[in-house]
């Protein structure tokens, strides 16, 4: 076997592991330390100290902080921490189910708000109806769902909403703005840790912050094992995600992201009984299945224009590893 054959198998089996074990883990981690938005600053700060350190010492090439950059890229970390922190509040008061089958609707709500707000023409049938599929499994998840509530659901939205906002509006910035690799980590992680103060006043979370670090410090915490297992993680899929980008074809990218869809589903059944009823792994399996005929129907889609004199734009379909290993650099910590 040659080097570059070993090296990518190493690059795919690493994404491989920390896509399809991250959400999971972060399910863990915020079940054993119920404080999800020091949680999210916890990881930034483990990567961006991380792209520091080893930039420093020149391991790798990482962007000096420059303030014009900082600037322009400012409203894309923002979001992206608001992402991550919706997220982890879903984790903490729903399964990991529960947080595919919304992360499913993401595509179809950016269809309709790009359609809205930039003009992008809508694709054709074919590709509609696989959105259409998805929502079909989402509403027979939600019916079947065993631990359905309210806060949960409220945060799922709240999620898919600022996930819409970040790949419609923010990820146009990010493309202007030319880092690299772990500099890309090294802006992003540290420009949206600044906004973990002010989310945790508005959730309350503030004010637990002494009694969040006992807990973490104490001598033998299972929540430290936690907190530690979900910065590993975090730190491994912004590594792998970006190589797996650079390393890999598009269409093999592609697989590895199904699989780790798969893997996720499988994991969660194995290792704990917070999952989904029977009935509801169907239905969440139909969504991902809605999701692998949309990726499929995109490749050959075509548009409904919007009006006749708008000028032609790319639709920008959001797969989920794709985009968990683009602008956001782990994508989905999610």
């Amino acid at each position: 076997m040659s080097s570059t054959m070993a090296k990518m198998m190493f690059i795919a089996a690493g994404y491989a592991v920390s896509s399809s074990g991250l959400v999971v883990i972060n399910k863990w981690a915020v079940m054993k330390w119920p404080y999800s938005s020091t949680l999210t600053f916890t990881q930034l700060t483990a990567s961006w100290l991380l792209a520091f350190i080893i930039g420093t010492i020149g391991i790798v090439k990482v962007d000096k902080l420059d303030w014009g950059k900082i600037k322009a890229f400012s409203p894309a970390c923002l979001i992206f921490f608001v992402v991550l922190a919706c997220n982890m509040k879903l984790l903490q008061y729903a399964n990991v189910d529960t947080f595919i089958v919304l992360r499913s609707l993401v595509p179809l709500a950016t269809c309709f708000v790009e359609r809205v707000t930039i003009g992008t023409p809508l694709p054709g049938p074919k590709v509609l109806a696989c959105l259409v599929l998805i929502v079909i499994g989402a509403v027979g998840y939600v019916q079947a769902d065993r631990e359905f509530s309210l806060t949960a659901y409220t945060w799922g939205f709240a999620y898919v909403f600022t996930m819409v906002i970040d790949t419609v509006l923010v990820k146009r910035v990010v493309t202007k703005v030319e880092l690299t690799p772990w500099g890309l980590v090294l802006y992003n992680n540290l420009i949206a840790s600044v906004l973990y103060p002010f989310f945790a006043m508005a959730t309350g979370e503030a004010s637990q912050i002494p009694v969040a670090l006992a807990e973490l410090l104490a001598p033998g915490s299972e929540s430290a094992l936690a907190v530690g297992a979900s910065c590993v993680f975090g730190i491994a899929i912004s590594y792998f995600g970006l190589n797996a980008r650079k390393a890999l074809t598009a269409t093999a990218f592609s697989v590895l992201g199904v699989v780790c869809k798969f893997a996720t589903v499988l994991v969660n059944v194995s290792v704990w009984d917070h999952h989904a009823s029977p009935v509801g792994i169907f239905w969440l399996l139909v969504c991902i299945s809605g999701g692998i005929l949309y990726q499929q129907a995109m490749k050959n889609a075509s548009f409904t224009p919007a009006k006749p004199e708008a000028e032609p734009v790319k639709y920008d379909p959001v797969d989920t590893e794709a985009n968990a290993a683009d602008a956001a650099e782990t994508k989905d910590r999610d």
